[in-house]
């Protein structure tokens, strides 16, 4: 059960969740105010006040959990409570409390304490995984996004790179991947080409609305800052809700249902994306070949640059049915044949002809422009700077494919000095590329 509660102004708001026995397993408590650091406490006097807290709630919780680390965050100190087996700490297990500089807890999250797993009475070694590496390791040349709070580059935006493609995950007990590929299973059977761009294309105005499709009937219901993007929310003027309590579900109803969103750049002023909430129906029975000209016929419209950047996804599931809608999404690429990790979707109503969904293009073509066509490190350098730098370390993962919650011992391959994933090698300096949070 979650109960949530703001202000006016929306800028304070208190979350409980509780579970089914009535014990609180969440708590987030935002407040609009400062401190001095003359009135802050030490951080021995914050982690008395979270241990208190914890107690109050889970009278027996230091039995079994026990204090791991503290991590500093903007406006807070978050102490973790682990559960630890074989001095490591099990996945999703224990909890954290979020202290502010006054003592008050801000922040709970209550994971409850786990069966311990099987301790493996043998460890694969890691010259026999190092080895394994060296046979399997796969990396792959692409263009994508990288942001500086999640990966250590220098700046966010678009990064020549060698994306590392083994997913280096291995039963401690056994040199067996738990997983082989961080692509996804159903990977697409092969990409084809579009169609040329238009000799005589004739670019005509249009404004955002008129590209979504809204009509008058609709009125604009908010509008809400997402730093570089816009979010534009609309609905039927006459709508009104048909039971309305102080549940969460029909606050999100109340947010969403029967609407029509969009987010705009503010940089470009256009769609980045949009969504149908209210649903469309015709007597059309557009084929899926009408469809996709209808969505080609779209993306000339909306994004006529990045059109030859564009292939389509085709699947081998990939039928045509009695759906109501088509999905056909496109892949970016570069030149060469260098991929880049960003794609397209449009939706087409086959019952209107018309565009339920879209979501574009995340990067700019103007910096898209600036990167390189070819790498100044090759695959045979990155290959080397990746195993000179990968290390494996021990932890407890969750098996999510045991019905009964339970967990493995697994290696999981590292940074040598960050201890964080390697994800990428920079294919312009040769510089790892590691995931920071």
């Amino acid at each position: 059960m979650i109960f949530s509660w703001a202000n006016e102004q929306q800028d304070e708001s208190l979350t409980v969740e509780l579970d089914c026995t009535g014990n609180l397993i969440y708590l987030s408590i935002e407040k609009n105010d400062s401190v001095s650091e003359a009135d802050s406490l030490s951080n021995d006097e914050k982690r008395r006040c979270a241990e208190q807290f914890l107690l109050s709630h889970y009278p027996s919780a230091l039995e079994d959990l026990t204090f791991s680390k503290v991590e500093e965050l903007s406006r807070v100190d978050r102490f973790y409570f682990e559960q630890i087996v074989m001095d490591l700490p099990l996945e999703h297990a224990g909890c954290f409390i979020d202290v502010d500089a006054l003592g008050n807890i801000v922040g709970f999250r209550y994971n409850g304490v786990k069966i311990s797993p099987k301790i493996p009475s043998r460890l694969v070694s890691k010259e026999a995984l190092m080895e394994y590496v060296r046979n399997e390791l796969a990396l792959q040349l692409v263009i994508t996004k990288l942001f500086c709070d999640v990966y250590n580059v220098k700046k966010d935006g678009l990064h020549l790179v060698y994306q590392v493609n083994s997913f280096l995950h291995f039963k401690a007990d056994s040199l067996e991947p738990t997983l082989t590929i961080i692509r996804d299973e159903n990977e697409p059977e092969s990409y084809t080409a579009l169609p040329p761009l238009p000799t005589n294309m004739i670019t005509n105005v249009i404004t955002n609305e008129e590209i979504i499709g809204i009509t008058d009937e609709l009125e604009l219901i908010r509008e809400v800052d997402m730093g570089p993007e816009i979010g534009i929310v609309w609905r039927k003027r006459d709508w009104k809700m048909r039971e309305q309590d102080l549940s969460m579900n029909s606050f999100f109803k109340m947010r969403s249902e029967d609407t029509v969103k969009a987010i705009i750049s503010k940089k470009t002023g256009k769609i980045r994306s949009f969504g149908w909430m209210h649903e469309r129906l015709g007597n059309l029975q557009l084929s899926q070949e009408a469809c996709y000209q209808k969505a080609i016929d779209f993306l000339l419209k909306i994004i006529p640059d990045y059109f030859p950047y564009l292939q389509r996804i085709i699947r081998e599931d990939e039928e045509e049915d009695e759906r109501e809608k088509e999905s056909f999404i496109f892949h970016a690429h570069y030149s060469q044949g260098i991929s880049i990790l960003d794609m397209v979707i449009v939706v087409v109503n086959r019952t209107t002809g018309q565009i339920d969904y879209y979501s574009g293009p995340n990067f700019d073509l103007d910096e898209l422009s600036q990167i390189p066509i070819k790498a100044a490190i090759s695959k045979e350098e990155a290959y080397r700077r990746f195993l000179e730098n990968v290390d494996f370390q021990l932890v407890w993962d969750k098996n999510y494919d045991e019905e009964i919650e339970s967990y493995q011992l697994i290696y999981r391959a590292c940074d040598r000095h960050t201890r964080s994933p390697i994800r990428y090698i920079d294919a312009t300096t040769g510089e790892i590329i590691i995931s920071t949070n």
